[in-house]
């Protein structure tokens, strides 16, 4: 997840506004939709070789940093289709801080394309934001990527199957050591909320999602949590990915 400087979200009228006038093309322009479907396939793509695990950029099969790692409880594969920069950029930072979501759908489809038939997920499961950021934003921008995600796959949706316990430091700004240390303990699978009635998680194959990730710390923070909570597995998806 990228952490930035959050601002203030439109007010009603101008979102109200924003479905009422003719849709403008963040790439190309035209009229007809925020993001025509076709302007999405000429995105920046994160192109191969990359790591297997976390999709970094690699000449082999396996990153070193992902071989030399002591802790395997994260998730087990990563996938995103495009790389964090000009217009998925601005579609994405539209969508999260100006409240533009009409251009994550066609987003969220493309990454859905990316997950490997392998994993065989049976749930998907979106990054959960803290509570009063929610509140001040007015949506979670994970949430919504993962709903179209489960539409596209045909699979079902658990909005509740982790919590955030906690808010954390803007990830931005932090060196990649202190992503890590800054998001410990901040998740905690939803079954082990002693009021909880979420979906069971053991045993299952968890696709969990995000909209954009840089080193995966966010990712793999959740996908510990969610298998302390039963998961069999949990693979990652993003839209995008910051290199």
């Amino acid at each position: 997840m990228l952490d930035m400087i959050d601002v203030q979200p439109r007010s009603f009228p101008a979102r109200a506004l924003e479905f009422l006038l003719p849709q403008r093309c963040l790439e190309c322009g035209r009229f007809g939709a925020s993001l025509h479907e076709e302007c999405v396939a000429t995105l920046v793509r994160a192109e191969r070789p990359r790591c297997r695990v976390c999709w970094a950029p690699s000449r082999v099969l396996v990153c070193a940093r992902c071989l030399a790692a002591e802790d395997h409880s994260g998730f087990d594969e990563l996938r995103t289709p495009l790389r964090f920069t000009g217009t998925a950029r601005r579609a994405l930072l539209e969508a999260k801080f100006r409240g533009v979501t009409t251009l994550l759908p066609p987003l969220a489809r493309l990454a859905a394309t990316s997950v490997e038939p392998v994993w065989r997920p049976e749930v998907v499961i979106p990054i959960p934001l803290a509570r009063q950021r929610e509140r001040r934003r007015g949506f979670n921008q994970a949430q919504l990527i993962a709903a179209e995600v489960a539409a596209a796959l045909a699979l079902p949706l658990d909005e509740r199957g982790l919590t955030r316990l906690r808010a954390s430091a803007a990830q931005a700004s932090l060196g990649a050591a202190e992503r890590a240390t800054n998001l410990e303990d901040a998740f905690r699978a939803a079954q082990l909320e002693p009021t909880s009635r979420a979906r069971g998680l053991v045993g299952a194959r968890v696709l969990l999602v995000d909209d954009v990730t840089t080193t995966g710390s966010t990712l793999n923070e959740a996908a510990r949590a969610l298998r302390a909570g039963g998961a069999a597995a949990v693979f990652a998806l993003a839209v995008a990915r910051e290199d």
